[in-house]
């Protein structure tokens, strides 16, 4: 049986957060086709991504198109506010720059296996901003805050697009953390890795990633700490957007997205001192 992914549940977790009346508003054949579409998205993204960084060939393009628009079929057709509606665009525009933005960015040379650092870093110094490309996976949520009918629906709106905001880029430095080494051999130009070839050419390092990879993991070990501290700041502020409106700890967006998450970091520390 094949395992749903947890996406799937985001609008169902994040309606349990709500009082017992304001959910009763909501019926299940809305929220099936909200997990629905979160699903669809999800797939599309990952195919588009996949299809701008070389790994996947461009005749998926078709079905991510296909998966896309099933996608909006099912938002257009519930006919939420105006101001949705214009929350929702802004999401994808913002995607659109960040993919942009990231086609554009300066790559890694990599030379007979030695790595030549980019002529310019790409920007990390606001690390919520990793988010961009996968904020808009909290329509889901946010379309059942303005199916609930809270009055204070536009408030909160706001405090569940920075809990997603946090809680997602902290998700990104933490993909981007485990799977640096590949990263580095496709070239391309993560926070962990922009992190390690600072180091390297501090430190005045050859990078060899064919003959002396343990080098680059060396470094890596180096970096271990500043990443985990960022992803951890991340956390702890998805946590504070989380309790203003009311998702409680036990919440599972809480415990499947920033309590992994945690817990990851904790067992790359003790990894990293080990090394």
């Amino acid at each position: 049986m094949k395992k749903i992914n947890p996406i799937f549940y985001w609008p169902s977790w994040f309606l349990i957060s709500l009082d017992k009346k304001t959910q009763r508003k909501i019926n299940i054949k809305t929220l099936n086709s909200l997990a629905k579409a979160q699903i669809y998205l999800w797939d599309a993204l990952n195919i588009y991504d996949d299809i701008l960084d070389g790994s996947t060939n461009a005749k998926k393009l078709p079905e991510a198109n296909k998966l896309f628009r099933n996608f909006l079929e099912i938002y257009y057709r519930l006919n939420l506010p105006a101001d949705f509606y214009k929350l929702f665009n802004s999401l994808f525009v913002d995607l659109d720059k960040a993919n942009q933005e990231e086609f554009n960015a300066s790559k890694i040379e990599i030379q007979n296996s030695l790595i030549s650092p980019p002529k310019k870093y790409s920007d990390f110094s606001d690390l919520s901003l990793l988010s961009r490309k996968s904020l808009a996976l909290s329509v889901g949520p946010i379309a059942v805050l303005y199916l609930s009918g809270d009055p204070q629906s536009i408030n909160k709106v706001k405090t569940l697009k920075k809990f997603f905001k946090y809680a997602l880029a902290a998700k990104q430095l933490s993909d981007d953390s485990r799977d640096w080494f590949e990263d580095l051999n496709n070239v391309s130009l993560t926070y962990p890795n922009t992190l390690i070839l600072k180091l390297a050419q501090k430190e005045k390092i050859t990078i060899d990633l064919k003959n002396k990879p343990e080098i680059a993991y060396l470094l890596f070990t180096k970096v271990v700490e500043e990443i985990s501290k960022n992803i951890k700041l991340l956390c702890k502020m998805a946590r504070e957007e989380a309790k203003a409106i009311n998702i409680k700890d036990s919440n599972p967006l809480l415990l499947n997205i920033v309590s992994s998450l945690e817990k990851a970091v904790i067992k790359a520390e003790k990894f990293a001192k080990l090394l």
